[in-house]
Formats: C-alpha cells, sequence, structure tokens
C-alpha cells in the first residue's frame, strides 16, 4: 500500500523540475520539487499548532491554491481531512463537525462561520482563514514553520482513517464517509483501466470539481499529481474562463458532471477548435443529455466515457463509448455487481434479462468506505454481508450490460406500474420553452401516488400551461400510465448542497397545494 501522500512523493522523485500545481488567479506554478517543500513549510506549522497523526481537521474551501497545498500538507502529517462542501451553511458546518470531533479547521473569510466552528471546537482550536481575516479564525498565513523542525513521514496502518467525506443526504445532516488509507493508491488506479488515463507528464487536467466531491479529488486532483500531470486549479467556475484555461494551457483531462460541460459549450466564447488539445473527457455525478453527449464526442478531441460510482464505493461502472447509450453500464477493475430484485431474498436473488432491479456491489474490494461515521444503523443499511446496496436501479440487459433507469426510494407506484421519475424528466425536458422539471409521486386514494410534474412558474396562465404538455406527453412517446397527472408550479425547485433536487420537500409541498386547492396546484382535463 501507498498512502496518498506517498503517491505524490514518487511522482516527485521521477519528475521533480515538472509543473505540478498551477494556481488560475494568479498563475503561480509549483514544480514537483516546489510543491514538496511547500507542503513541508505547512505541514510544519500545522505540527506547532497540534496537528498530526490522526487529528481531523475539517476543510471548508472551494478549490483554491491554498485548500490544494492545506490537504497535501495534512496528508503529509497523517491527518484526517474532513471536506466539507463550503456551500453548506455555518449551522450545518459546525454540526458536522461536532458530530465528528473535527479539531481544528481551514475556512473562507466568514466571521459567522468562524464562529459557529470556535463554539464546537475544543477550546483554542486553531482555525485558518484563506484570503483575508475573519472573526476568530486566523490568516492562513500563519499555519507555516521552519520545514527542518518537521519529523521524518511515517507510514500509516492500512486501516488508518485516511478522509472523511460527506453524502448529501436529502433530510438531516449529511453522513461521513470513513476511507481508510488503503482505499487511495485503488481509487485512483481505475482511472486507466476504466477511465483510459494514461501515465505521464502529458496530463495536463481541468480542476472544475471541488475537492469536496469524490471526483474532484481522487478522480482529477490525486490521480494527476500521481501519474505525474499537471493539475491546473478551477478556483470558481466560470464557463467562460475555462473555455480560455482549456484553448490557452491546451488542457487533456477533464472529468465533470455534465452540466459543467452543458455551460461550457454555451459559454459565448465556445468554440469546439478550442477542445481540440482534450484527450480524455470523462462524465458522471448524474445522467447526461444525449444530444450535449453526442455535441461533445462530435466536437472535442480524444475520447468521452461515462463513469458510475459513489462516494462510497468510487468507480463501480462504466462505458467506454457511452454515445446512444447514455446511460448503459458495466462492471470494470475493481468491480463485482448484480442487479437484485428490491425488497427480494437478498444478494442472490437476482434479476433476469429484461427485469429491473437493485443495483449491489462487492463490498470486499479495496475502494470501498469503512462506515458512516457515528452512524451504524446507516452503515447496516447500506452495506450487508459483502455487499453494498446502492439504491439506484438497473435494468438488467441482454448482453450483460445494466441501464439506470432511476432510484429505489424515488420510484412512484402509480395503479401498480412502477415509474421512475427520471424517465418521465427526459421527455419533459424535450418540450420547447421548459427548463426545469421534476417528478415526484404524491399520496392518492385512486392511485395510490399520483405521478406529478413539478415545473418552474411560466408567465401564462397555468392551467393553459399544463394543458399544452399534458397534450404533448400524451403524443410522446411516454406510456400513458407514465404521464403526469398533475402539475405543481413553483419559483424554484429545492436542492441540497449538491444541487440535487429534493424531492421529498417537493412531495410535501405538492400534497399541501392539492389539499389546500392552491392554483399552483393543476389537474388538467
Amino acid at each position: 500500500m501507498h498512502s496518498g501522500y506517498e503517491l505524490i512523493w514518487i511522482a516527485a522523485e521521477r519528475t521533480p523540475d515538472h509543473p505540478a500545481l498551477v494556481d488560475d488567479v494568479t498563475d503561480r506554478r509549483f514544480t514537483f520539487r516546489e510543491l514538496i517543500a511547500e507542503i513541508d513549510v505547512i505541514a510544519a506549522g500545522l505540527a506547532e499548532n497540534g496537528i498530526g497523526a490522526g487529528s481531523r481537521v475539517a476543510t471548508v474551501l472551494p478549490t483554491t491554491w491554498e485548500h490544494c497545498l492545506f490537504v497535501l500538507a495534512l496528508m503529509r502529517l497523517n491527518a484526517v481531512p474532513a471536506m466539507l462542501n463550503f456551500r453548506l451553511k455555518p449551522e450545518e458546518m459546525a454540526a458536522l463537525c461536532q458530530a465528528c470531533g473535527i479539531q481544528a479547521a481551514a475556512i473562507l473569510p466568514d466571521d459567522a462561520l468562524a464562529e459557529a466552528l470556535a463554539e464546537v471546537l475544543p477550546t483554542g482550536a486553531p482555525i485558518w482563514s484563506v484570503g483575508s481575516a475573519a472573526g476568530r479564525a486566523r490568516p492562513f498565513e500563519e499555519c507555516r514553520a521552519n520545514a527542518a523542525d518537521l519529523a521524518r513521514y511515517t507510514k500509516p496502518a492500512e486501516d488508518d482513517i485516511a478522509f472523511l467525506y460527506f453524502t448529501s443526504g436529502t433530510t438531516g445532516l449529511p453522513k461521513a464517509v470513513v476511507l481508510n488509507q488503503l482505499t487511495s493508491e485503488h481509487r485512483i488506479l481505475w482511472l486507466s483501466t476504466q477511465g483510459g488515463l494514461r501515465h505521464g507528464t502529458h496530463n495536463r487536467a481541468l480542476g472544475c470539481m471541488p475537492l469536496s466531491h469524490a471526483i474532484g479529488f481522487y478522480g482529477v486532483f490525486l490521480v494527476t499529481l500521481a501519474f505525474n500531470g499537471t493539475f491546473h486549479i478551477v478556483s470558481e467556475f466560470n464557463p467562460v474562463k475555462i473555455v480560455d484555461m482549456v484553448e490557452r494551457e491546451k488542457l487533456t483531462y477533464a472529468f465533470c458532471v455534465p452540466t459543467m460541460f452543458q455551460a461550457m459549450v454555451a459559454a459565448p466564447n465556445y468554440a469546439p477548435e478550442k477542445f481540440a488539445s482534450m484527450e480524455l473527457t470523462l462524465y458522471g455525478g448524474i445522467t447526461i443529455d444525449p444530444d450535449l453527449l453526442e455535441h461533445i464526442d462530435q466536437e472535442w478531441g480524444g475520447t468521452i466515457r461515462h463513469i458510475y460510482g459513489t462516494t462510497e464505493t468510487m468507480c463501480s461502472l462504466y462505458n467506454p463509448d457511452p454515445v446512444g447509450q447514455h446511460a448503459t453500464l458495466r462492471p470494470g477493475y475493481y468491480c463485482r455487481t448484480r442487479v437484485v430484485r428490491i425488497d427480494g431474498d437478498g444478494p442472490d436473488d437476482i434479476v433476469a434479462p429484461g427485469e429491473e432491479g437493485e443495483l449491489i456491489i462487492d463490498a470486499t474490494v479495496d475502494t470501498i468506505f469503512t462506515e458512516y461515521l457515528g452512524r451504524p444503523d446507516a452503515t447496516a443499511e447500506k452495506l450487508r454481508g459483502e455487499w453494498y446496496y446502492s439504491g439506484d436501479v438497473f435494468l438488467q440487459e441482454d448482453n450483460g450490460d445494466i441501464t439506470l433507469v432511476g432510484r429505489v426510494d424515488d420510484m412512484i407506484r402509480s395503479g401498480g406500474e412502477s415509474i421512475h421519475p427520471e424517465e418521465v424528466e427526459a421527455v419533459l425536458e424535450e418540450y420547447p420553452e421548459l427548463t426545469e422539471a421534476s417528478i415526484v409521486g404524491i399520496p392518492d386514494t385512486v392511485w395510490g401516488q399520483l405521478v406529478t410534474a413539478c415545473l418552474l412558474r411560466g408567465d401564462g396562465d397555468s392551467a393553459t400551461i399544463a394543458a399544452d404538455i399534458d397534450a404533448y406527453c400524451q403524443e410522446s412517446s411516454l406510456a400513458r400510465f407514465k404521464r403526469p397527472k398533475a402539475y405543481y408550479f413553483v419559483d424554484e425547485l429545492p436542492r441540497n448542497a449538491a444541487n440535487k433536487v429534493l424531492r421529498r420537500e417537493l412531495r410535501d409541498s405538492a400534497s399541501e397545494a392539492r389539499s389546500s386547492g392552491s392554483p399552483d396546484f393543476v389537474i388538467p382535463g
């Protein structure tokens, strides 16, 4: 086993003078030699403040120059970075830090957050602010010291905690996903076997995804450095600047969620030739618009691939040629999967070709998480024996591939039929002038659940808009029993910190609107 820090240190031994890190704000550039030296300086400062092996330290930052260095310095000390989404509210961050036993933190300049963390962290616990002062937080520049005073690196045990990541739960606080030291090396190797990323200094990566996301950290940041590539920081997602960066730096590798790619191709300065240097484009996290997929495949250089995984499992499925089958996947290296009957008789109750079921993933491989910190109930729900239950519903194809169709907990049961919201949403997204839609099922005495389309409120009459969309659905390829029977108009769709729609909130508010006779709830005809 090599720890994450060891992988980067070894890379620095191979190519000490090759560019490792590039800052998009200041254009600062570190070679691998300079990067290792700066990591030691910051690690020495952290050690002087009591941070050492096993210390849990929250990072509440976007993907900035300082965040990259801070995380690497924590890895140098075998401390435990707790990678929090900086878009969470101060009270949520404070509650997570308290629940996880956090002992220090690095944040953006935010007086309210600094105060909230100071109230829950141990007395006198260091809080560093990146950019400027913030209440009780110290300037980030103060966490530096003489590298000569830093102790030699000590190899950690395989089962030592390496990182805490956080799921984007729809209710309550996110769960802390425990990843041990063994997982780091395995969580980047699959990018060669499934992703097609070649080792070497030719790699110039687009650092769009936040480090608090498994894609951003393992799938782009850590693998780029471990593979002797150059990581180009994107501290703020600005599609116009990103298009220029790709062209200027001749970037070769990107791994993002599809919404980011959509924003890039829609940027006013976009031109296909600006992405000619792109050798490998990976997408994951959510399904992609088939038209966008085909667009990128035709206009960008290199190869595009679909990757499926979770924070808990990393990569479990992939498709090396997704055009025309954007939701179809297959197991890859490190992966053993099954599609089993929902609420069936366990991992051996496997569905037949043409049937749908829940994807379960081998939990004995070295990429898998250990537990949800302090949540044995949630751990037991997901880890059952040797299997991780994903909660995702797949269709078993005749050729052994599987196609993603929805979520177990989002499935709508209406009139005895199972309806996946994503399938209905895909049809609605083709309707002209409709920007966003989310499908939910609300309680109904006749149907069991009433298929309800939640739409952004427009300028016209809601009843007329609902009737027009209903007529469109009836003429579409969507089976009649799957089409929405009701429409609920809202000012915005509620989302969590990971930008996923909170269907449960929509279900509750739509049910209330129906019960109260609100004009925002429309049943056509």
